[in-house]
């Protein structure tokens, strides 16, 4: 499949999967009220920062490997299993640090019962095989595959949801759409024989794939600290109540930055194909066309916003949810200084195989965070936390953006996995540039 009709059909798909969430958005946040909905966000916000322990940056690093030895089955089958025995191997640690952290930490039934179920979240993450669907450029089947689930889940949802004392029903089918992606993608890959399983590996396979995705790994634990554990922070300075506000403007802008996943995840392993081919024209003319791209997003959303935001919460969320708008007006811009941060991370620093100087920048970023999200928060509560938030998304993209420049010039060298290309790929790379 070409890049171009790759990144039609991630699109298509990518925004149903988005539009789900908003459609059910607003009928919890009226049936479960902002304390269920914080409920709900708290729990999840836990589990997100395990999963990024749970996918050790495999997710990355495997997908990169998949992508330039796409010809090698026996090789790609390797990745496949070393990666998903790390996988599991974490997934078992970090469900008994969930299970430890329910029954330890000071919580409402609702509040454990949810965290319990949010297990489901951490054993979806082991089960995809994202890694093959990725590098392979099959990302189309991976996401509409979630989006089935998803909408197999909205079913339940709406027929049995039907109060504040369902908040752990409503959690467990927010959680379950992975996990029965996972189960019907690995299925579908046995089925099809693209899985195997005479492939015997040892740890020291493991443990090369997880010294690979180490430096993944760390960038992502740093991140979670500025995305995942300002829920946390919230949740004990202000209460649930403030969660839900937070985590309703969290979701909607969620969708939006979904909308730069797509088309940077579709060129991901082509970019790579062109590091190891030294075709460095094709990486500066897709990095320019994303980065003008999302400035132009920017500016669309702050028109958008100034003119309908505030009669759109209202509306979408309830009357009660008015606090929403006012943390809406800071993280409406985070969309796209994410979208131009990924370009910069995803297309040239770890395609490039350089992601070990990202350990760096995401522990300055951490640093950074951790120095004024504690204040913004006890002052300013949910507005405080989208603050800081926007404060730390750009001084990371400051960051990656001058690391990549130093390996677009050839400061920093590029990291072969000195495979050879497919030629095919090749040419269709010439011919899409032209």
């Amino acid at each position: 499949m070409s890049t171009r009709n790759v990144i039609i059909a991630l699109y298509s798909v990518y925004a149903l999967n988005y539009v789900l969430p908003l459609v059910t958005l607003p009928y919890l946040s009226h049936v479960l009220g902002p304390a269920g909905l914080g409920v709900i966000g708290y729990a999840q916000s836990i589990a997100q920062i395990l999963l990024v322990v749970v996918d050790f940056g495999f997710g990355m690093s495997s997908a990169r490997k998949v992508a330039v030895n796409i010809d090698q089955p026996a090789v790609i089958n390797r990745i496949y299993w070393s990666t998903t025995t790390g996988r599991a191997l974490l997934a078992v640690l970090c469900t008994l640090v969930l299970v430890a952290w329910s029954f330890a930490g000071h919580m409402t039934q609702a509040e454990r019962g949810a965290t319990l179920l949010a297990s489901l979240v951490i054993w979806g993450c082991v089960i995809t095989p994202a890694c093959f669907f990725e590098g392979t450029q099959r990302l189309p089947v991976l996401a509409g595959t979630l989006l089935v689930s998803r909408v197999g889940m909205l079913i339940p949802l709406f027929l049995f949801v039907k109060s504040r004392d369902d908040v752990m029903l409503a959690a467990a089918l927010q959680y379950a759409p992975t996990f029965v992606c996972g189960v019907i993608l690995t299925v579908m890959l046995v089925w099809k024989r693209e899985i195997l399983f005479n492939v015997r590996i040892g740890f020291s396979e493991v443990l090369a794939e997880a010294k690979d995705a180490y430096h993944i790994f760390l960038s992502s634990a740093l991140t979670s600290v500025y995305m995942y554990a300002n829920v946390i922070m919230l949740r004990m300075i202000s209460g649930p109540g403030a969660v839900g506000y937070y985590v309703a403007a969290e979701r909607l802008t969620n969708a939006l930055r979904a909308c730069t996943a797509p088309a940077i995840q579709a060129f991901f392993p082509k970019i790579c194909i062109a590091y190891e081919n030294g075709d460095r024209e094709y990486v500066h003319k897709v990095n320019r066309g994303f980065m003008v791209a999302f400035a132009a997003l920017a500016i669309l959303i702050l028109i958008g916003f100034s003119v309908l935001g505030e009669w759109f919460v209202r509306r979408f969320l309830g009357e009660a949810f008015g606090e929403t708008f006012r943390i809406l007006r800071v993280l409406v811009f985070v969309p796209a200084i994410v979208g131009m941060t990924t370009t910069q991370v995803m297309l040239t620093v770890i395609a490039s195989g350089n992601q070990s100087v990202l350990k760096r920048i995401y522990l300055y970023g951490a640093l950074f965070h951790l120095v004024q999200a504690p204040v913004s928060i006890y002052l300013w509560g949910g507005v405080g936390t989208a603050c800081s938030v926007a404060a730390t998304e750009l001084f990371m993209l400051i960051g990656v953006y001058r690391v990549s420049n130093r390996i677009n010039h050839g400061q920093i060298a590029v990291r072969s996995q000195s495979q050879p290309q497919a030629q095919p790929v090749k040419r269709e790379m010439v011919v899409e540039r032209d």
